[in-house]
Formats: structure tokens, C-alpha cells, sequence
């Protein structure tokens, strides 16, 4: 039952990312566009799984990916969001129509 693994483990590279592996995705990506994970790395020619692929450019390798300090402005919405709701981890989406930020 469930799904068949998306890669052979055997010839994959573990660890961690090298700067080479990082500009292939990194330039398959910008020809390609996002999506089709599991077939990504036999066409850019990467020896990862699908999986790493995607996981390397959703948390590292994205364009738009904010990094270090946030913002006095940031803090500040961080603050009165707490203050309004509190360590709540039920809060859902449809929560969100109700807030006036």
C-alpha cells in the first residue's frame, strides 16, 4: 500500500550540499521553473532524491528567502499578534478574517 519511493537510495550523495549541486538546482530551476520533485534530479543531473531537491531550495536556495534580523516593524506586528492571540496553536485560517491588523 501507499506510494513506491521516489529514488534508489544506492548512488545518492548524503550530507551536505555542495556549491556545484546548489548552482545546478539553482540554474535548473530558473530554466524549469518549481514542481515535478521526483524527476528533478535525474534531468538536472543531481544525484539527490526528489525530496532533497526540494527541501534544499524551499529552505536555502530560494530568491526570496529573507535572512538575519527582522525588523523594528516586524517585531512590532510579532508583539500585537502574541498580545491578540496569545501562545494559541489552534489558531486557523479562518480565524485570520476576523483580525484587524
Amino acid at each position: 500500500m501507499g506510494r513506491n519511493p521516489s529514488c534508489s537510495k544506492e548512488g545518492l550523495n548524503k550530507g551536505a550540499w555542495t556549491a556545484r549541486e546548489d548552482d545546478i538546482l539553482r540554474e535548473y530551476i530558473t530554466l524549469h521553473g518549481e514542481g515535478r520533485w521526483r524527476s528533478l534530479p535525474k534531468k538536472a543531473g543531481l544525484m539527490r532524491c526528489g525530496k532533497s531537491c526540494r527541501l534544499r531550495w524551499l529552505n536555502y536556495l530560494r530568491p526570496d528567502i529573507k535572512r538575519g534580523n527582522i525588523s523594528p516593524d516586524e517585531e512590532e506586528l510579532i508583539i500585537r499578534l502574541h498580545k491578540l492571540l496569545g501562545n494559541r496553536s489552534d489558531f486557523s485560517d479562518s480565524d485570520s478574517d476576523d483580525l484587524a491588523l
